[in-house]
């Protein structure tokens, strides 16, 4: 499968089927692998792109750039690399993160967006401690987010979700240490990120799809998105935390579907 290579980064994508193309962008620390539920069910009817984005998988890990500007040009290279000339963008967490900042780098490649479980500027209001805590074990650390991005619901009866995410930041090869605080320090990362400012120039329509029980970017952040980007809607689920595509994946794909009906 190919990898796309910009300014020396090897950025891996897979692609699988053909019609109205649809890029999933996975969340922070994870890889291509959480949108399983979607990849093949969509692939019968639609072009699906999965990758890894940089520091992730199987795509390079370098020392810095991680930058959700530097990722959303690592995007467009893949669209490009891919012959695609406009897609849907489907992003969870730095995923959406990733699509917003897209809509703003490469409007005309961007058919509309679901974001799933994001925000803007998220680190803004992190108490000091919060620092004091990832110097002395940043991976227990995010291991305490991610408990709180869980449903309670999913956790008892899915106890696979969790086991998955805790796995893909303890696995050296898939997220590192390097990789986390490069993120971390970017001024333009994950935490740091902030394009409030510039929510109202993203044109294309949007679905904003939140859980009740997300603990890591709760319902009023993805509320802000959906208030401040022009032609945004939003759908919040029951029972669910940061993970609507894992955590009641038939209910997702259903919006997903009429979602890419409606602007195809």
């Amino acid at each position: 499968m190919p990898h796309v290579n910009r300014d020396g980064v090897n950025v891996y994508y897979e692609s699988f089927g053909k019609g109205v193309p649809i890029c999933f962008l996975h969340p922070w620390t994870t890889n291509r692998y959480i949108w399983s539920n979607q990849l093949m069910e969509f692939a019968r009817t639609n072009r699906c792109i999965v990758s890894d984005h940089r520091g992730h998988g199987l795509s390079d890990k370098p020392a810095q750039g991680y930058g959700i500007d530097e990722m959303a040009k690592d995007l467009v290279a893949i669209l490009d690399h891919a012959g695609v000339d406009k897609a849907v963008l489907v992003g969870n967490s730095i995923g959406g993160m990733i699509a917003m900042q897209t809509n703003l780098l490469a409007p005309q490649r961007v058919l509309g967006n679901l974001i799933l479980s994001s925000g803007t500027n998220i680190g803004a209001e992190s108490p000091p401690e919060v620092a004091d805590a990832i110097a002395a074990d940043w991976r227990a650390f995010f291991s305490g987010i991610l408990d709180a991005a869980v449903s309670a619901k999913s956790k008892k009866g899915r106890p696979e979700i969790k086991a998955f995410m805790e796995g893909c930041f303890r696995v050296e090869e898939n997220f590192n240490e390097g990789v986390f605080f490069s993120s971390l320090q970017d001024p333009k990362g994950v935490f740091n990120w902030n394009i409030t400012d510039q929510l109202k120039n993203i044109k294309a329509k949007t679905l904003i799809i939140a859980g009740e029980e997300d603990g890591a970017t709760p319902v009023a952040a993805n509320q802000f998105l959906a208030d401040n980007i022009p032609n945004a809607s939003i759908k919040v689920y029951k029972n669910v935390g940061h993970f609507c595509q894992l955590e009641k994946p038939s209910q997702f794909n259903a919006a997903l579907r009429k979602f890419v009906a409606s602007v195809a």
